[in-house]
């Protein structure tokens, strides 16, 4: 039987839940059944359900309030969403304690390492001077942009069989931080995180957005092929 895949779906304009549909088709190529979860649910409703589907894949997004990581705001903190903030706290939370499998991307990599203890800069451009390039402007979100180098004996190295990759980049936050438990698998050549990954290998996320590069790099479609193998054990 093919996994099931659940994702959280955030709230959009004109009240709709929506999650794009890069993350759906990625899902569907790597064989298995994607299942959005409007974030309306509330968070005491995690447990049930933890219980529908087989892993969890965590989508990019806006930022996170920085209250959950003990601090405020500064004022490149424009757009968040404190339902979606609790919600996605809790709920991977709840699929890493009963044992199944935690995929992340991008917003998603930041809500786990806040998630277990972490904490994040707000924002790279003012708070990390020596980094450079992390939002791209170029047409299309399936070009490559600057290279992540992959940390050796990570599972992230492991899997995608490679030292260095070309990816993606859109973020102005990043771990500053990391959560207890959890190990550093990649960095952008000016030091900033650009993959975590719990030390058992139970949840793995990463800075860029693999969805959006799979199809035309089949090389990010084992990031794909990772979360199902994890999700059919």
């Amino acid at each position: 039987m093919k996994p099931i895949i659940g994702m959280t779906a955030c709230r959009g304009e004109g009240a709709v839940y929506k999650t794009n549909d890069t993350y759906v088709k990625a899902v569907i190529r790597a064989g298995g059944v994607p299942v959005l979860l409007p974030i309306a649910d509330l968070p005491e409703d995690c447990p049930r359900l933890v219980e529908t589907f087989d892993a969890l894949l965590v989508p990019g997004g806006v930022d996170i309030a920085p209250q959950y990581f003990g601090e405020e705001p500064r004022d490149t903190v424009v757009c968040v969403d404190r339902v979606q903030d609790a919600f996605e706290l809790e709920l991977i939370r709840r699929t890493a304690g009963a044992g199944k499998p935690v995929f992340a991307i991008c917003r998603g990599l930041q809500v786990v390492n806040v998630a277990f203890g972490g904490t994040l800069w707000q924002d790279i451009p003012s708070q990390c001077p020596q980094a450079h390039g992390h939002y791209q402007k170029t047409a299309s979100r399936s070009e490559e942009y600057h290279t992540v180098t992959l940390v050796p004996g990570t599972r992230l190295q492991e899997i995608f069989g490679e030292r260095e990759l070309l990816t993606n980049s859109y973020h102005h936050q990043a771990v500053k931080e990391l959560a207890p438990g959890f190990v550093v698998s990649a960095r952008a050549s000016d030091g900033i995180v650009e993959g975590i990954e719990k030390e058992d290998g139970s949840i793995l996320a990463v800075q860029w957005h693999p969805e959006c590069m799979e199809e035309r790099h089949p090389v990010f479609r084992k990031f794909f092929a990772a979360l199902m193998a994890k999700a059919a054990k």
